[in-house]
């Protein structure tokens, strides 16, 4: 834990070094140059602070030393759309938060450390400045940080957050260490902790009988985590682990060649993959080099519903996967919503522009040497373009990250919605946690989001555990052919620990399309 205290401070030191804001040229040696962040903001009576990791159009580029880090070009969207269409459906609705409006402070932070600090620091000041210890935006109180989404980041920002008590929900930072309410006091998330998943996947190889199992994980807290939780589970279901790889991030090659051939040389039919979609890209590409037989894949709910198109060359690898994925619902409108966007609206234009020119494979003539992320744009954006043209532009994957990021919303509004009735005498609760108007503290908010509960678009009931998790449930899915030869992912059962009993593992076998010949459970 105290190397994780280091990193904190080591990423917070430079805001915390008291700098001059002078402009004067003769005093430039007093100054520190922290930069700004430039982020998206939205006036309300109370706001929101959002990071958001979930696009991305730039590389993790190797730093020398010897001149000033390239500028990382980013976007992420589809989430923060579902943060907005939450957000005018709240200020929209008279019975929640009635003449109160809720705005947000929204930053793209690319999936890295650095830049979910910078923007955290910025939220708690509510400028694009950090300045340690004070709130700079007095009549827009910050309720809230929603994200990031990486569990090991998570755990940073939750140990900012937590000094004052000021909530923080994630929509997929699933790490069972998240759980620990010593350690991270106001960390909430709205998808549940790896030790249900675990479970789930060592009762899908009990279910179907495997008893050889090798493993492979990513080299962070989620894949290291996970595996080691489903290496017991499997244990305790009475199978055996035939090897265990790990997928080594700090190597160019992820360690894939080694990878691939102790699969190649093992005798388990079943893999399981623990890991991101990304880092498992390196180890696909390897299995094709080695041409090894057909494997069973077990996919994390990382991968198991991502964009099919990005993994349509890998068809003949992961023709046969099941694994678990995060249970969606439905969001009436949405879609419809999404379909409104154009890029002259006035709120993330540049992230709109950043969408259109990869959707559509074109280049805004204006924002050529700014924005574009096309190493060969085939044409000229309009801007005319319709979204809804867009084959597969709103994939699973996406649509669970967006709903689980409008639960947290909706989530949180029902928290302030109580604060405020408190308050007003409209409920009860006890004195000293109702603040005299919207002029309340962290834990104040803290104490009634603990306390929530609403309904999902499937009639099932959202609330938090007390360790900040919410009910665990789970789709299984099987990626199978579909009839223009392509790749569908298909659900064919279902793992939820709230069902009754014997109802929370189900499946239909005969739906199951196997990737190996003649193969039968």
């Amino acid at each position: 834990m105290g190397s994780l205290y280091t990193v904190v401070l080591i990423l917070t030191l430079p805001y915390l070094i008291p700098a001059s804001l002078s402009n004067d040229s003769n005093n430039m040696a007093c100054q520190l140059d922290i930069s700004h962040f430039e982020g998206v903001t939205v006036p309300g009576d109370v706001s929101i602070g959002f990071l958001y990791p979930l696009h991305l159009t730039g590389e993790n580029l190797d730093v020398t030393f010897t001149e000033r880090p390239t500028k990382i070009s980013c976007t992420a969207f589809w989430s923060f759309q579902a943060t907005m269409f939450a957000i005018e459906e709240i200020n929209d609705d008279p019975n929640i938060l009635p003449n109160v409006s809720l705005g947000l402070q929204a930053y793209d932070t690319c999936n890295m450390l650095h830049l979910n600090v910078k923007a955290t620091l910025q939220i708690l000041t509510g400028l694009n400045m950090a300045i340690p210890g004070y709130r700079c935006l007095l009549d827009s109180p910050l309720s809230a940080i929603l994200g990031p989404s990486l569990s090991t980041q998570s755990m940073t920002i939750a140990h900012i957050l937590g000094l004052n008590r000021l909530p923080q929900i994630s929509w997929w930072s699933t790490s069972p260490l998240l759980s620990n309410r010593k350690r991270f006091p106001s960390f909430f998330r709205t998808v549940p902790s790896d030790r249900f998943q675990s479970s789930g996947i060592a009762q899908m190889v009990k279910y179907f009988g495997w008893s050889w199992i090798g493993l492979v994980a990513s080299d962070n807290d989620y894949g290291q985590q996970g595996i080691q939780l489903i290496g017991q589970e499997i244990v305790k279901a009475g199978a055996c682990v035939e090897f265990s790889e790990t997928i080594l991030m700090s190597k160019p090659d992820r360690n894939a060649p080694h990878i691939v051939n102790v699969i190649k040389r093992s005798t388990a039919k079943a893999v399981v993959l623990f890991c991101s979609d990304v880092d498992m890209a390196l180890v696909l590409d390897e299995w094709l080099i080695q041409n090894i037989s057909k494997k069973i894949l077990i996919a994390s709910e990382s991968w198991s519903t991502v964009n099919l198109l990005f993994f349509e060359k890998y068809s003949e690898i992961l023709i046969g996967t099941i694994g678990l994925a995060l249970t969606s619902g439905i969001l009436p409108n949405f879609e419809e919503y999404l379909n409104k966007i154009t890029p002259s609206m006035s709120v993330s234009q540049q992230w709109v522009k950043l969408l259109w020119e990869n959707a559509f494979k074109c280049t805004f003539s204006s924002t050529l040497n700014s924005t574009t992320t096309l190493k060969t744009p085939e044409k000229e954006c309009t801007g005319t373009e319709k979204l809804s043209n867009v084959h597969n532009v709103y994939n699973t994957d996406t649509l669970i990250s967006s709903y689980n990021v409008y639960i947290a919303v909706r989530a949180l509004a029902k928290a302030l919605d109580d604060l405020g009735k408190c308050s007003s005498g409209d409920i009860s609760a006890p004195s000293f946690v109702c603040a005299k108007g919207w002029n309340f503290k962290p834990w104040q908010l803290l104490y009634f989001l603990k306390k929530v509960r609403i309904r999902r678009s499937n009639g099932r009931e959202f609330y938090f555990d007390e360790n900040g998790d919410p009910p665990a449930a789970y789709d299984i899915v099987n990626w199978q052919l579909n009839l223009k030869g392509g790749i569908r992912q298909a659900k064919v059962g279902s793992y939820d620990t709230t069902a009754p009993s014997g109802e929370f593992f189900t499946i239909n076998k005969s739906a199951i399309m196997w990737s190996i010949k003649d193969y039968q459970v």
